[in-house]
Order: C-alpha cells, then structure tokens, then sequence
C-alpha cells in the first residue's frame, strides 16, 4: 500500500491558504476527494476535509451544496 505523500513529507498541518494542494484533493465538481482515491491517511484526509471547508467559507474555493 502507498504511503500518505504528506506523510512522506512529514507535513504537520495543512493552511487553507495552500490552494495549490488544496485543489489536487478536489475533483472537477469541486467536491472534496474520497480517500480511497486521494490516499491519504485518515488524519490528514480530516486536515484536508477542513482547510477545503475554510478555503469555501472564506470564498478561496467555490462552494458546491
């Protein structure tokens, strides 16, 4: 099984102002990534969940309901 590339970075938290990483964890309908495809650990899917929650909220990403 592949390795979280965060993880492999050792990356600690991830800022909702990083749209660039942000947006390789959204798909073309702008909907957050499942994890199976994104692969991704379990603690950083929940960071990435929230910093696209804060980007939208703060008008940095579209919103989609």
């Amino acid at each position: 099984m592949k390795k979280c590339h965060f993880c492999t970075d050792a990356v600690e938290y991830i800022d909702y102002k990083k749209l660039s990483k942000l947006r390789s964890h959204v798909t073309s309908f702008n909907r957050i990534q499942a994890r199976r495809y994104s692969k991704l650990c379990l603690h950083h899917q929940k960071q990435v969940a929230r910093a696209v929650k804060i980007a939208r909220e703060m008008a940095l990403l579209p919103f989609v309901p």
